[in-house]
């Protein structure tokens, strides 16, 4: 009987010592990433959805994030995002351009506080994401209209590793 429980115990501690050795960083999951034209010169837009779970708020998040540009003639280059918030939390900025041989999409949270009393400043969680020029702007050459050249853009998932303010983890097999 004592040996039994002794047993029992024993596989208890094993088995939570095993589950704390598979935490592994939690990824943002970024979904439905769309950008598109109907043609040229008639503006452009951008839009996705971003979920941070099982992460706490206010760290947590989930999010749609858009964006629309009058500006755009060019798919894709013109009227970029550069820092804009999403609409659904002021605190979380996204830029997608053009750079170089590809382009950068970038995602900044700014939540909490990770400063002291007496000098607070926010935390700050930032990922970045590289898809290349091809990627993107061969979609626009495969897609003509007769009103002139008209792109889109589309990821239906990506896992996007931020560099935290403060380490979220989850359990890998649990």
């Amino acid at each position: 009987m004592h040996f039994s429980k002794i047993l029992l115990i024993s596989a208890g501690a094993i088995t939570t010592g095993l589950a704390q050795g598979f935490m592994v960083p939690t990824p943002w999951s970024v979904q439905k990433i769309n950008i598109g034209n109907i043609r040229h010169g008639t503006g452009g837009f951008w839009s996705f959805n971003l979920i941070d779970t099982p992460t706490p708020a206010p760290q947590g998040l989930n999010v749609t994030c858009s964006y629309n540009s009058r500006t755009t003639y060019r798919f894709a280059i013109d009227g970029a995002p550069i820092e804009q918030p999403c609409s659904g939390n002021p605190n979380v900025t996204f830029s997608l351009y053009p750079a170089g041989d590809h382009f950068t999409f970038n995602i900044t949270h700014l939540y909490g506080n990770c400063g002291t009393a007496d000098s607070p400043s926010p935390c700050n969680d930032n990922g970045t994401w590289r898809f290349s020029r091809d990627d993107v702007l061969g979609q626009e050459f495969d897609v003509q209209n007769n009103f002139g050249q008209s792109g889109s853009f589309n990821r239906d998932s990506i896992s996007m590793y931020p560099k935290r303010a403060i380490l979220s983890l989850k359990c890998e097999f649990c």
